[in-house]
């Protein structure tokens, strides 16, 4: 409580370098919090992607014509997925999403226009990986999905696009129209966001309904993509690398490859985007760090001279403690609690800066996918993981600013600072 007091009264009195020192280290604060926000929801659990750390992905095949001398690549073929990859040992759940490249169309029934919707052709596994929030309703059954029924699973505010205000147990049998295409409604889910690429849809329905979804445009090519959920990564990988090797060793016509998939989310979503390469975890951090640093570095400069400039007017009230008895180590620890203080304001000032860009759509700036809205919402921002990386970046720019202005002054003779004005 003395060095909080000791503080307010500091910031009274320096009205003025207290102000300057908070906002210049908010704006440090709010930047790095941005940049850390931006990362942590690509790869943190966040709805309905809880799975992340167990998830992996395989998307790309390769296949070469020996005799031919061309190749083609592309998604995975339906035999590739039902019959080539169906007995995964090491898979706990894998789910098949068909990709067709098309724009879809949302028919509503309120009068509107039609408007774009994300569809999302799939299997009943697909719910058993991502944790839907099911505001009513519930996912289409094995039977719909063996039968190739026409039904859907669609979104909150795809409900609210295409009903209007009906409420959503009311929709629970009604019938929507996808590009003319009528599909019976099974349950409505709390919408994602469109930056958790493999989850987000507007609409999800059995890929079974599609006509001709089980034919290949050659053996291993086709429209599947493959999300697999596993205990052991690199005991599936080698399963998966067998049944690549048993095939080109089956076959003198093709020679199969799967760019050494599958990927894990970490990897996919920070490196290699599908194509496992030389993608090192502890080589982006080292890299993320570097960055931290040189952001940090500028405010901390700024920070060091306004923090030497103001010790050099302390510098007789710290020779006149020194001769009272007070040791070096008494002071410096007060100086770099006065300023972890400020700088801890700073840091609330710069979480709520940070918080604001991000609601205001920052991400736009900084998103590869110019096609891709990219939404961040309270559950990225306000994680207990942000909060603590927050407070490290805060004690970091304390000491970066702090402590060597603090020592130089600190070891000066008593007499000379007591002459000091």
């Amino acid at each position: 409580m003395k060095i909080l007091r000791h503080v307010w009264q500091m910031m009274r009195q320096n009205r003025l370098f207290t102000a300057i020192y908070i906002f210049g280290t908010a704006l440090a604060i709010a930047t790095v919090t941005v940049i850390a926000v931006i990362f942590w929801a690509k790869v943190a659990p966040v709805y309905p992607e809880y799975q992340r750390d167990k998830t992996t992905y395989l998307q790309f095949s390769l296949l070469e014509h020996n005799n031919e001398g061309w190749m083609s690549s592309g998604r995975l073929s339906y035999d590739a997925i039902h019959n080539q990859l169906a007995d995964l040992r090491n898979a706990k759940v894998k789910s098949a999403v068909y990709d067709d490249w098309e724009d879809h169309y949302i028919q509503s029934m309120t009068g509107e226009d039609d408007f774009k919707a994300t569809a999302k052709p799939t299997d009943t596994s697909f719910f058993d990986i991502y944790t839907f929030k099911f505001l009513a309703g519930k996912p289409f059954s094995d039977a719909d999905f063996e039968s190739g029924l026409p039904v859907a699973v669609i979104t909150d505010k795809t409900a609210r696009k295409a009903f209007g205000p009906t409420p959503y147990r009311e929709l629970i049998g009604r019938e929507i129209s996808l590009d003319f295409r009528k599909y019976k409604i099974s349950g409505i889910v709390k919408e994602g966001t469109p930056t958790e690429f493999w989850s987000y849809g507007n609409i999800y329905y059995p890929y079974t309904t599609i006509r001709g979804y089980e034919k290949s445009e050659s053996p291993w090519l086709g429209n599947y993509e493959l999300i697999i959920i596993y205990d052991d990564l690199d005991d599936l990988r080698a399963e998966i690398e067998n049944i690549v090797s048993r095939y080109n060793n089956s076959t003198e016509q093709y020679t199969l490859s799967l760019f050494n998939q599958p990927v894990s989310h970490t990897e996919y979503v920070l490196g290699s985007q599908g194509r496992r390469g030389n993608f090192s975890l502890l080589g982006f951090i080292s890299d993320f760090a570097g960055l931290l640093l040189c952001l940090l570095l500028v405010p901390a400069l700024n920070l060091s001279g306004m923090i030497a400039g103001r010790m050099r007017g302390r510098s007789s009230e710290m020779g006149l403690r020194k001769s009272f008895g007070a040791t070096p180590g008494t002071l410096m620890a007060q100086v770099l609690w006065e300023n972890l203080i400020l700088t801890l304001l700073g840091g609330i000032l710069g979480f709520v800066f940070a918080y604001i860009a991000l609601k205001c759509g920052i991400t736009e700036f900084l998103n590869d996918d110019i096609d891709k809205v990219s939404v961040v919402t309270d559950e990225m921002i306000m994680a207990p993981a942000i909060f603590a990386f927050t407070f490290a970046v805060c004690a970091i720019l304390n000491l970066m600013s702090a402590l060597i202005p603090a020592y130089r002054s600190l070891r000066r003779p008593i007499v000379q600072s007591l002459k000091e004005k």
